[in-house]
């Protein structure tokens, strides 16, 4: 459905583009896509290899993002209005009496992310209803709309507001609403919440170019092809500064305010925001969309490498009209881009240690992970960890300074329904590389590829006979067995 032109068509330099991307993979990100648009028009779209352009990607909080827009839907219905008290759509949910303060929360309160208190991560409880969850433990200690605060629990309330009032799944409602007559998010989905809810503060999965168009709607005040999807008066609330939430005295990327679970962000933009770098970011005054995927979870200055060039470099540059053609400027960027692959590490690829830890097992002291032993096997550029935890042996491929793909070897992990444990046999798709760190440090990286995503690194050091390893891990709610330290020794 879009249109391709060049970046000087859209009033930018091809180069000045592929210095952007270029930087992108010197601050060594993980980066899966990048899109920008001039318009309804694709100027430049790349995707570190195995990612392209169908591929379904999560996009995490994002999602809270299409929930606002289904509550607009509803207000559009006049089946909801946004001083309506939530605790009324829900009082077969929850048993207990409600604290003052949560029994006068709004819809709007919940919107803006000025709501009255927390409830605790859903993560550690055995409740499969996230709102009766949310309402049976809210502290509720502050009046809502008093001060902006992240509140995940309570944009998946949102959520289960639109799919009670709608009579259906929150994708299969937007897309009756807008999607069908925009001709996206066809191969799109949300997982699930234990109970059957949809997975609305998170789990949203569609492609780059999906996510392009909901920008495009957004930045177009509601309005496709002539008609008028979301009421004009409620995009333009939505995406506005409607309070202020910084946290403190710095200002950092996408705190330079907040609207109905959409954040403002540098040149009078807004964006949709997601945990591990899922963005979308669209400034109306250049008619510029930016989209990007990636799982920088753990690299807590990704954002702002990410976005701060991306003012930089291409946004304030952008003329309003087109530049002079540059052929040999868009062939240096479509050649670059098609170099593009997922991170990898990038170490010594050789190292006294390969021989003398290749084959050898190492017997583990007790350890917060469960692992017994473990062994390296080494073969010309790949290599392999074979270990022993408590789900049994276990073969973790990896490539020396190259990805291997295959299947993280742990079980037991969430597929369509979050938090759900699983034990048969699903296993996570993944990418695995490996590099020399020194004489005697070798470190694995594990980057999780799946409808959920996350990463790893295993550093082993040793020293004579001894090995201590040292496991972080950042995702959410799995990879729990792989954070601690160890210490083995040769057998």
């Amino acid at each position: 459905m879009y249109e391709k032109i060049t970046p000087e068509e859209a009033g930018i330099s091809s180069l000045a583009v592929k210095e952007y991307i270029e930087g992108l993979n010197r601050h060594n990100l993980a980066m899966h896509a990048v899109l920008m648009m001039k318009g309804d028009k694709i100027f430049s779209e790349s995707y570190w290899e195995p990612f392209h352009k169908d591929y379904c990607h999560r996009m995490y909080s994002v999602t809270k993002s299409f929930v606002s827009m289904g509550i607009g839907c509803l207000v559009d219905e006049g089946k909801l209005k946004l001083d309506d008290r939530v605790h009324e759509f829900f009082k077969d949910r929850y048993t207990r009496e409600l604290p003052k303060y949560l029994e006068e929360q709004t819809v709007r309160d919940m919107l803006l992310m000025t709501t009255c208190g927390s409830s605790g991560s859903w993560f550690s409880s055995d409740d499969p209803d996230r709102t009766h969850f949310y309402f049976e433990n809210n502290k509720a200690d502050h009046p809502s709309g008093t001060y902006w605060s992240y509140d995940s629990a309570g944009s998946q309330v949102l959520c289960s507001l639109v799919e009670r009032l709608a009579g259906m799944p929150l994708l299969e409602y937007l897309k009756q609403k807008l999607f069908d007559k925009m001709g996206t998010f066809e191969t799109a989905e949300v997982l699930k919440a234990p109970n059957g809810d949809s997975w609305g503060d998170s789990a949203l999965i569609c492609t780059a170019r999906d996510l392009a168009s909901a920008g495009l709607l957004m930045m177009r005040g509601g309005e496709w092809n002539g008609e008028q999807l979301i009421s004009r008066e409620y995009v333009e609330e939505a995406c506005s500064a409607l309070v202020d939430n910084r946290e403190g005295a710095h200002l950092t990327s996408f705190h330079e305010g907040y609207g109905y679970q959409i954040w403002r962000a540098e040149e009078d933009s807004f964006a949709f925001n997601g945990m591990g770098c899922q963005l979308l970011i669209c400034v109306p005054k250049k008619e510029f969309i930016f989209v990007c995927n990636a799982d920088n979870q753990g690299n807590t200055s990704a954002k702002d490498i990410i976005t701060m060039p991306l003012f930089d470099l291409v946004v304030r540059p952008m003329a309003d009209g087109a530049l002079e053609a540059d052929p040999e400027g868009v062939k240096a960027l479509e050649e670059y881009n098609s170099t593009l692959k997922l991170r990898t590490l990038n170490g010594l690829s050789d190292s006294p240690l390969r021989e003398q830890i290749n084959g050898v097992r190492f017997i583990a002291k007790e350890n917060d992970m469960g692992i017994k032993s473990f062994t390296f096997f080494f073969d010309g550029d790949k290599g392999e960890l074979r270990y022993t935890n408590e789900q049994g042996d276990k073969v973790l491929p990896f490539g020396i300074n190259h990805n291997v793909f295959g299947k993280f070897p742990e079980l037991g992990y969430a597929d369509e329904y979050g938090r759900v444990k699983t034990t048969n046999g699903f296993m996570y798709k993944d990418a695995v590389s490996a590099s020399f760190s020194d004489d005697n440090k070798i470190l694995i990286y594990v980057q999780i590829i799946d409808r959920y995503f996350g990463n790893a690194s295993l550093q082993f050091n040793f020293k004579g006979d001894t090995c201590a390893a040292r496991f972080t891990k950042t995702a959410e709610h799995f990879l729990d067995k792989y954070k601690g330290i160890m210490i083995a020794e040769k057998e």
